[in-house]
């Protein structure tokens, strides 16, 4: 039997909706990332799906996604949504669509992709478990001993509450400040800062100013997308919740060193570093480059430079094989990542080399290679509101 693959449109919404939220086990899978399932023609062409006996029997998303790193705008596939009912499981219908969105991907020339679930899996497709993230645990004891400036140590005179839509610029333009963020149009950021059922809080100066945001869930007290123009406004939302939740609370936060994290460093009780999403990588030179660049810029990384061979990646997927090819990653007064002809320092599959260079668990890189060492793990990840 051959299966037919189509884009869904605006009028297969609601049966869309109804499939992805039975598989997922959700009331509503559309109230779940609102950011990517509207009734809309532009929304719903980024499914791919299947269908038999005229019903939808399995999707799979492929969402472009402008992710800025620094200064550098990369096209980057989030794929999500992978799902097959429960009717036609056992069929080979996930890899049909997951062979389909692949080639998708590399039609149009995106520069990386990104996806959650099972890494053994999605290994099948090149994919591999990377992108570093950390997770600060806050309580009321670490602030109680946190050493503030003595004009900050009151922070009555700051108020912590729900966002309204007269926020929405000053949220939005705190948004665009971080080093690492996704372009959202002005229409869609609102979406995005409901996505996985978080709830945008503010913090307000005290002559009513935004001057921070988080987007939190209440229900275990953790928070992403912490926005803050000072520390003071980031240590007045802190004490807020911490004294709300009653208990220790948790946020999430990019692997990159500016004033914030060095803050929630210092406070925390205790800080991990966790993998944030699989990746492929598909214009290497462009992604180390900016990721390397942007941590370069945020904390002066030690000169040196490396020459990394890409090994010929072999795949049971569409587009079999893949050249090798080298680039050299350099750091001096920028750090910078080009196509190189020279011998290489360091030779890796695209598998290995993504746990080299964006884990957190350590890495066995050889002496000539040691300038790899200082640099890792690159800060490989999307806002988790942003994720598919």
């Amino acid at each position: 039997m051959t299966d037919s693959i189509i884009k869904l449109t605006a009028s297969d919404f609601e049966e869309a909706v109804a499939h992805l939220s039975l598989v997922f086990n959700d009331p509503n899978f559309a109230e779940l990332v609102p950011a990517l399932y509207q009734p809309t023609d532009q929304h719903m062409r980024r499914n791919l799906a299947i269908r038999r006996n005229g019903r939808i029997a399995a999707i799979v998303g492929v969402f472009p996604i402008d992710w800025v790193v620094g200064s550098v705008h990369l096209h980057l596939a989030g794929i999500g949504g992978v799902s097959v009912h429960p009717d036609f499981r056992g069929q080979g219908l996930m890899r049909l669509l997951m062979d389909a969105a692949m080639l998708e991907i590399e039609r149009n020339g995106f520069h990386a992709a990104c996806l959650g679930g099972n890494r053994r899996r999605y290994g099948h497709w090149g994919f591999e478990k990377a992108g570093v993230e950390a997770s600060f645990v806050i309580s009321a004891n670490s602030l109680e001993h946190a050493d503030l400036p003595k004009g900050d140590r009151d922070t009555n005179s700051y108020h912590v509450g729900s966002a309204t839509a007269a926020d929405l610029p000053a949220m939005h333009a705190l948004y665009r400040r971080q080093p690492m963020h996704c372009t959202r149009s002005v229409d869609a950021f609102p979406r995005h800062l409901h996505n996985w059922r978080r709830q945008p809080l503010v913090t307000r100066a005290p002559d009513g100013r935004v001057i921070g945001y988080t987007c939190s869930d209440p229900n275990d007290s953790t928070s992403v997308e912490c926005c803050f123009d000072s520390n003071s406004a980031l240590e007045a939302f802190l004490s807020h919740q911490v004294a709300v939740a009653g208990q220790s609370i948790r946020l999430f936060a990019p692997l990159i060193r500016d004033a914030r994290f060095n803050r929630l460093e210092e406070l925390c009780d205790d800080v991990s570093l966790i993998e944030a999403s699989n990746w492929r990588i598909y214009d290497w030179p462009a992604v180390l480059g900016a990721l390397l660049q942007a941590k370069h810029i945020a904390t002066p990384l030690t000169p040196g430079s490396c020459v990394i061979k890409v090994n010929a990646e072999t795949r049971i997927a569409p587009q079999a094989t893949r050249k090798s090819f080298a680039f050299r990653m350099s750091v001096d007064s920028h750090a910078t990542c080009t196509p190189s002809d020279d011998p290489p320092n360091f030779e890796a599959d695209p598998v290995q080399l993504l746990r080299t260079l964006a884990s957190p668990l350590p890495s066995n890189l050889p002496h000539r290679a040691a300038a790899l060492a200082l640099w890792r793990p690159l800060p490989l990840m999307i806002p988790m509101q942003d994720r598919i």
